[in-house]
């Protein structure tokens, strides 16, 4: 028997048969490898364009106080990854400028009558309440497939945010956007613990466990890391503190908002009421809650009007849900497992779960 001619007569047919399966898993997935390609793409455009911040600090054009920012940015990913014990990487190093202009967007959609989000699924990393978009046209389609169109007959609640930062999760060296130099230090600081934590630990199928972790160890750390550089009873750490207050008032007021709409979804709704009538009852529960807003005590009134006059749907709500609903139970754990030491916190956590 010719044993060369054999091998390659199997070599040319399992040769075609991996192509045959090939082509026709393109077909099968052909938008999920468009979507995956556009990615790719806006992701290429900004690591390649972006500029590294020595070059920045050398540049003589570049302004002294944007390259202070870089300095802060520089000092919390060391604090997060030697205090903290957060993975090193050379994630944010670079800056891409954005010319002032937003260049991604998040898509999220929420069922009309219950506080569920949809989900969209993806290789590796699993299912996510929300998906970006490089390019605001498409994010546009895909929300008004949603909102108009809908699935199995629903139209769901949409909105599309646009994106200050974001992490790759270890796929590619994660950079920063021009945008975030305008922030206060202790906003900067968060934003980059908060990203850093996610590339540390990110677990599968699990969006709203990431996201309040690292909401959580972002504030936290700045706290963290102002003490250590100002004081304790420093300024820069008393108005970071005093920043987070509206905010915290702001999601608590949301959060205990969204346990009476999910009670008049689960109780309040009537199967024999058409859908006219059952918006009808939704919205009226939405000028309620926006009525009930001037019962928070806000430092920035500007919160409470900008509230009242904003369009809700569900997506509002469980946005807040999934970056805070958990901030409680991490904070009790924080406390009373770990006596408030941070690095032993996030340690518990990546060792208990796998992370991708």
């Amino acid at each position: 028997m010719n044993f060369k001619k054999f091998n390659k007569k199997k070599l040319l047919k399992y040769t075609g048969i991996f192509l045959l399966l090939l082509s026709a898993l393109a077909i099968w997935q052909r938008e999920l490898i468009a979507y995956g390609l556009l990615q790719l793409n806006g992701q290429l455009e900004v690591m390649n364009n972006a500029r590294s911040f020595e070059e920045l600090k050398k540049d003589v054009n570049f302004p002294d106080s944007l390259k202070a920012k870089i300095k802060i940015i520089e000092e919390a990913r060391k604090f997060g990854m030697e205090k903290l014990g957060m993975k090193f990487s050379q994630n944010y190093t670079k800056i891409y400028d954005q010319k002032g202009e937003s260049i991604l967007w998040n898509v999220s959609a929420s069922y009309p009558y219950k506080l569920e989000a949809y989900e969209w699924k993806f290789p590796i990393v699993g299912k996510f309440s929300y998906k970006g978009y490089f390019d605001l046209e498409k994010a546009k389609k895909e929300r008004d497939r949603l909102k108009n169109e809908g699935e199995e007959g629903i139209k769901f609640d949409t909105n599309i945010r646009s994106v200050s930062a974001w992490s790759t999760l270890g796929w590619f060296e994660d950079v920063l956007l021009s945008n975030n130099l305008e922030r206060d230090e202790g906003d900067l600081v968060e934003l980059i613990l908060h990203e850093l934590t996610h590339a540390t630990l990110y677990v599968k199928d699990s969006v709203n466990f990431n996201e309040n972790l690292a909401n959580f160890i972002g504030e936290e750390g700045a706290k963290l890391f102002l003490e250590e550089k100002y004081g304790k009873d420093s300024k820069e750490l008393n108005d970071y503190i005093f920043s987070l207050q509206d905010s915290k008032k702001y999601r608590n007021f949301m959060l205990l908002a969204s346990t009476s709409l999910d009670s008049v979804y689960r109780y309040g709704m009537d199967n024999s009421l058409s859908d006219i009538q059952n918006e009808i009852a939704k919205q009226n529960h939405f000028n309620l809650i926006k009525s009930k807003i001037d019962t928070v005590s806000l430092s920035n009134k500007n919160w409470a009007k900008h509230f009242q006059e904003r369009e809700l749907n569900n997506t509002n709500f469980m946005s807040v849900r999934r970056y805070n609903s958990s901030q409680d139970t991490l904070k009790t754990i924080y406390k009373g497992q770990f006596n408030q030491d941070l690095k032993a916190f996030l340690k518990y956590f990546s060792e208990k779960y796998p992370s991708l």
